[in-house]
């Protein structure tokens, strides 16, 4: 292990000294008046503002100008600062926007996204991105790209309108909502723009190795924010009644309060937050042994998670349920970035073993020390205090980049807790990436007793293994006879007790056609060895094909079969995702399972239903439903075999976007994340205000 440590080092000390470019540069006018955030570019103010028109494709012809005009203007005032964009289209019927629900997966549609590195540190950045709909979709990126985050959520404000020659848009980002250095006059800037029916997607900054790599983003300069007319503080009451099933009405209030100490340092503090009308889980079919990763959809925790994304998890956010209280700590001074979260729950009410009744406290942070190359090195910690026992890990982790296409990523962590033997855990990751392809080779060591530490506030698989992975993935752009492009991806993985006895080897392999046209189709192979009470040879074929108009018609249908532990499966599954109307989406899937022999009634069909229906940006119908049916054979037996139903019906209206607003939700069932074990039907009314 010295050996290992003393590599990453002087691997470490070696990216310090090594400089990176970057592109364009534009330069940003202060304005002293409002800009009527409308869509249209018709204030006087715009004319005066430098331009970004210069697009380069980063596919489908890596390299190749844009085939589109593309225009990018910036203006800033006390208050916010103004993106405006002017997208020509000789085609503007043929323009895709079918997504309406926020923070939707937009690469589908016709749409600009921004990237704002407002440290200028070349590793972190906010994206902000909006489609012709004008459907809204932000997030953070960290570690120079490493990490992206599409969870977090912020005031913003835009306007997209359709003309004669294409789309336009403005864009108003508030100060207040964002963290910057105030005494800095530039920050990096990126802005892309994907057209959905040629599937061409390109860069304001060039060259690019990454869409997310901020250490190659170009600069907006002329920036004074050292006296800008900021507010500091924001809170969000809220009061909410709930009717349920067999119950006495309940009424409840909370609150969530956000301090900016300055611009680049901010607090939040959260009393009794509201976690009942969050979504469902997705039910998943697990076809190994290990426990499932659930993704976080709490507000509370979703805001800062980029920070603690790992690939050795140390905090997992879903190990926490119901919260009293919880206080975050986010900011970063000259080159040190630190957050920080705090917060009390009873264990039983995220699933523990533990009785109801005594809280646990559990705490994160991280401190990094980040770098003008865009890497970074830093020590993360993680604990849960229950029954005066202290359960966790502290860990050092580092992403190092030498160039453009090759760095390392690695992370040595030491837990803590009930066992105390062979307690250590670390990994090393070097990689090569370039625009289509990608390899890498990673070493990984878990101690014996390393799980049951970690895993009161992390997430850890399994432990007692010395593993060795490699992965290589290659995407071939024909854009010919045909073919769009061909992506390929096969990876090794191997892995051994630490007394060296052979535990497990996979070879996993895939192919994606994707046609000119709107076809896909998709193909993968997977043989492994496990051994557990003895010797089992697993193999898994899968096949799927793809149907995308890129007009809101899409279409999915796959067929996986093999061996599962001694067992045969088989699962079909299906998905069906339709614009109806303007504002109107509607999502169906489906999974059926068999397995034989079914020793543990594993065999089911799952049915999952989303649909939206947005008036507008801030004003919309969401409805979630979700059933598993046991099954004998391939058909249902009866209604008793129902084993969970869950229906969540919300209306919203954010009259104070995003977070003041009235919603009424009637909701069946239970969700993971909240009132666990709870069942039966319940109506919540819930007011939140913005001051």
């Amino acid at each position: 292990m010295s050996k290992i440590v003393f590599l990453c080092w002087f691997s470490f000390l070696i990216v310090i000294t090594f400089q990176l470019t970057i592109s364009q540069t534009v330069s940003n006018n202060r304005v002293k008046e409002k800009i009527n955030i409308d869509g249209i570019l018709d204030e006087t103010d715009w004319s005066y503002s430098e331009s970004l028109t210069h697009f380069t494709q980063f596919k489908p012809e890596y390299g190749k100008k844009s085939d589109f005009n593309t225009t990018i203007k910036f203006l800033y005032n006390d208050e916010m600062i103004y993106i405006g964009f002017d997208c020509k289209d000789s085609l503007p019927s043929k323009i895709t926007s079918k997504i309406t629900k926020r923070d939707g997966e937009l690469d589908n549609d016709d749409n600009i996204i921004i990237y704002l590195d407002t440290y200028f540190d070349k590793s972190n950045a906010y994206f902000f991105s909006v489609n012709p709909f004008g459907t809204q979709r932000d997030g953070r990126i960290a570690d120079n790209g490493n990490t992206i985050d599409s969870q977090w959520d912020e005031t913003w404000h835009s306007a997209v309108r359709f003309n004669n020659d294409g789309w336009s848009g403005e864009i108003g980002i508030p100060f207040k909502s964002i963290k910057y250095n105030s005494k800095g006059s530039a920050w990096g800037i990126n802005v892309g723009r994907t057209v959905a029916r040629t599937q061409e997607t390109s860069y304001s900054s060039w060259p690019l190795t990454s869409q997310s790599r901020v250490s190659q983003y170009g600069i907006l300069s002329n920036l004074e924010l050292s006296e800008l007319n900021v507010k500091r503080y924001s809170v969000i009451p809220y009061t909410q009644l709930k009717i349920q099933e067999t119950s006495r009405p309940e009424a409840d209030a909370g609150l969530n309060g956000r301090y900016n100490l300055s611009s680049n340092i901010g607090v939040e503090a959260a009393i009794n937050p509201d976690f009942a009308t969050i979504e469902g889980d997705v039910e998943q079919i697990n076809l190994t042994r290990f426990e499932l990763s659930y993704p976080e959809k709490r507000p509370f925790f979703m805001e800062g998670a980029e920070n603690y994304s790992t690939r050795i998890k140390q905090f997992y956010s879903r190990r926490i349920g119901e919260i009293p209280w919880g206080t975050k700590l986010n900011g970063k001074i000259n080159d040190w970035k630190f957050n920080a979260l705090l917060t009390q729950s009873d264990p039983s009410s995220a699933g523990g073993n533990e009785l109801p009744g005594e809280n646990a406290s559990y705490s994160v942070f991280r401190v990094n020390r980040e770098f003008a190359t865009g890497s970074n090195i830093g020590i993360i910690g993680a604990n849960r205090s229950y029954a005066n026992l202290n359960s966790g890990s502290v860990g050092l982790t580092s992403t190092l980049f030498f160039s453009d296409v090759f760095g390392m990523t690695s992370q040595f962590v030491k837990s803590h807790g009930e066992n105390n033997d062979d307690s250590w855990t670390y990994f090393v990751r070097p990689s090569f990436d370039t625009q289509f392809s990608h390899f890498h080779v990673r070493y990984t060591y878990v101690g014996v007793g390393v799980k049951a530490n970690m895993n009161k506030i992390g997430y850890l698989q399994d432990d007692d293994r010395k593993e060795f992975d490699t992965n290589v993935k290659h995407a071939f752009w024909i854009n010919d006879y045909g073919f769009e492009s061909i992506e390929t991806a096969v990876n090794y993985n191997r892995y051994w007790s630490t007394a060296g006895i052979l535990r497990s080897w996979v070879l996993d392999s895939d192919a994606k056609i994707n046609f000119l046209k709107e076809w896909s189709f998709a193909f993968g192979y997977v043989d492994e060895f496990k051994k557990y009470e003895k010797d089992f040879r697993n193999n898994q074929y899968e096949n799927r094909i793809n149907y995308d108009n890129k007009q809101g018609l899409l279409l999915s249908a796959g067929y996986i079969y093999g061996k599962n532990f001694d067992r045969d499966f088989d699962i079909l599954s299906g998905t069906m995702q339709v614009k109806v109307i303007d504002g109107l989406n509607v999502e169906y899937q489906f999974d059926k399972a068999w397995f034989n022999p079914d020793l543990k009634d594993e065999t089911s069909w799952i049915h999952y239903l989303r649909t939206s229906y947005y008036l507008n940006n801030d004003l919309y119908l969401k409805l979630f439903y979700q059933t598993k049916y046991s099954l004998e054979d391939t058909f249902r037996i009866s209604d008793l075999d129902l084993e969970r139903k869950t229906i969540q019906l919300v209306f919203v209206w954010r009259f104070l976007p995003p977070f003041g607003s009235i919603q009424i939700a009637f909701q069946e069932g239970t969700t993971r994340i909240s009132e666990a074990g709870e069942k039966g039907q319940s109506i919540f009314t819930k007011l939140s205000w913005a001051f």
